[in-house]
Order: structure tokens, then sequence, then C-alpha cells
């Protein structure tokens, strides 16, 4: 099977977490919150495209020449941020447009995306929430299929009832999306080009759209603020501390634990209360972790113990033991 391409959104500002770095270069749980959606595309294929546009520098000085780059240099919304890469994309196949602030969605999801699209022109992932205001509004028509996607500022009251909305995760046609796409329009509230406008002029040529929609009203919404950050960060943290455990690590409090996702722990070592696991950082086997140690970039060896210490950028022995409060390697 031919491999689907991957285009990952990454131009916006993020006005609402006032910072001077790029939003997709803020780091959740040891990386930028961009590398997990670049992690998870790349399970599935090696043809990934970023779109850039504020701090685009930052951005690819980050990732370097591993990427393609497409530069928004305005950004007009997300139906012109795909336009703009269009020319670097075939006439024909399949394209994940995926939202580089949206860390949590997996490949596993992404190949339900996939399996959806066999079937259709489009596929829309959305999520049903309890409070919907400030989502575009899922509208349906016959059984799974989407004729159009409303933004909160263009529905009207009737539509703004709707819990079912769009994530901005989408899989399409590349044949379709490339004859159909410049025909969308900006005469929105915004002013803005709407990629989910591409739904309703796919209906009115007689294609179809479908809906995947995830179970978990936290996979696929977008990390805009601070709070959405830390709220990612609790989820994540939660998936690396069940992966440890199911590969045979215990981790006594996993949620008083703050593990990065470059961590690697051996088997049948316990990783105790307080305790904060920075990237960089591998431990052995049959040690004991904490409570309340901070490892950065530390090496540790089979059966060492930490208790109530600080080391960074230093290898611990085998069977070595740290005192409490001592602070090794600053």
């Amino acid at each position: 099977m031919e491999q689907p391409w991957a285009l990952i959104l990454a131009a916006g500002k993020g006005k609402r977490m006032y910072s001077s770095l790029p939003k997709v270069l803020h780091e959740l749980c040891g990386r930028p919150m961009v590398e997990y959606v670049l992690k998870s595309a790349e399970q599935l294929t090696a043809k990934v495209l970023i779109v850039v546009g504020h701090g685009a520098l930052m951005v690819q000085e980050k990732f370097g020449s591993r990427y393609s780059y497409v530069l928004q240099k305005e950004q007009q919304g997300t139906g012109h941020a795909v336009m703009q890469a269009l020319p670097q994309l075939p006439d024909e196949g399949t394209l994940m447009v995926l939202c580089g602030d949206a860390p949590l969605l997996t490949t596993e999801h992404l190949e339900g995306l996939l399996e959806v699209k066999k079937n259709c022109s489009a596929v829309v992932a959305s999520v049903v929430i309890k409070e919907p205001a400030g989502y575009g509004r899922i509208i349906r028509g016959n059984g799974n299929q989407v004729v159009r996607i409303v933004e909160e500022k263009d529905a009207t009251a009737e539509e703004r009832q709707i819990t079912e909305i769009n994530t901005g995760t989408y899989c399409f046609d590349l044949s379709l999306l490339k004859h159909y796409l410049p025909l969308v329009k900006s005469n929105n509230a915004q002013g803005e080009y709407y990629l989910t406008d591409i739904v309703a002029v796919l209906a009115e040529a007689g294609y179809s759209s479908e809906v995947y929609r995830l179970d978990d009203p936290c996979l696929g919404l977008g990390i805009n603020n601070r709070m959405q950050l830390a709220e990612a960060a609790e989820i994540m943290r939660e998936r690396i501390s069940h992966r440890l455990m199911l590969q045979g690590v215990t981790v006594e409090d996993p949620g008083s634990t703050y593990i990065d996702d470059e961590v690697d722990v051996g088997p049948d070592t316990i990783i105790r209360p307080g305790t904060i696991l920075e990237k960089g950082t591998k431990i052995g086997s049959y040690c004991t972790i904490g409570p309340y140690s901070h490892l950065v970039c530390a090496e540790v060896g089979n059966e060492a113990v930490i208790e109530h210490a600080y080391v960074k950028n230093v290898r611990i022995e085998p069977g070595e033991k740290i005192v409490p409060y001592t602070v090794k390697g600053l």
C-alpha cells in the first residue's frame, strides 16, 4: 500500500500562550508538543511536510533537514495554510492534515482515520464534548456522512447546540483536494480561508466526507494556552507511567511522579513518590529512585539507590547509594 502524506500545521503564533516561543515548540514531558505529532505520523509515512509561519526559523532550526517545510508568510487560516503546500504535493494519493498543537493523537488513531478514508473522499476526526463553545460544529447528513462544518462565529443558535466538534484532523483524497480547495472562499466572520469549508464544497460536487469519532474528548483537542498545556502534560505523564509499569517498572504513585518521554528505565526498578526524571536519563534494573529525587541526563547503573537527591549529567555506578540531600554533578 502506498504511503500517505502527512501535512503538519505549525504556523500559528499561539497568542494565548503569551510567549515569544512559537506555540508548537512549547515542551510537553521533555519534547516540543509538535514532536509528538511528528512521531505519530512517522510510524505510518516518511512523507512529512511542516507548514511554518510565526517563528519559522526557530521551528526549522529545531528539526533541521529531517523534514521538508512550507512557509505560510501570512496566517490567513487553515485552508490558506494547506493551499501553500499544494505545489509540493503530488496530484494523487492520500493526505493527512494534522495540527501541530494536538500532541495526544497516537499512531493508532491515525490508522483509524486512514481506515475510514478507504470508503470516502475525505474524513474529519471529531469528538463529543459537554461544552463545545469556541469549536467548529459537525453538521451531519445521512449515516456517518458530514455535509459541512460550521465555525462558532458563523453558527446559528441551533447549530451551537451541537456537541460534536471538529478536532482539526483530516484525511483527504489529494486529487480532489487540489481541484476543490482553491474554490474555498474567505467570506466568513474571520475573513480567513477555513479548511473546514472544503467539506461543503465536496458535498456540493457530489463527494462524500465521513466522520472518524474519537472516544476520548481529550485526544484531538489542541493546546491553546498554558492551562491546556498542563492538562495535556498530565495525560502524557499517565501514558508514560503506564508504559513503564507494563515493562516491569514499579511507579508507586504516578500522580506525584514526573517522567519525561525520553527516559529509559529497566525492569524491577522502583520509582518512589515525588520523583522527577528528565529527558536524557537512563536507569538500569533493580534500582530504587526516590522518594523526592530529581535526575537530569543521568545514567544510573543496576541496583543503584538514589534517595532525596539531585543528580545531573553524571553516571551513577552499579550498586552505588546516593545518600539523602546530595547534589551530584551540577
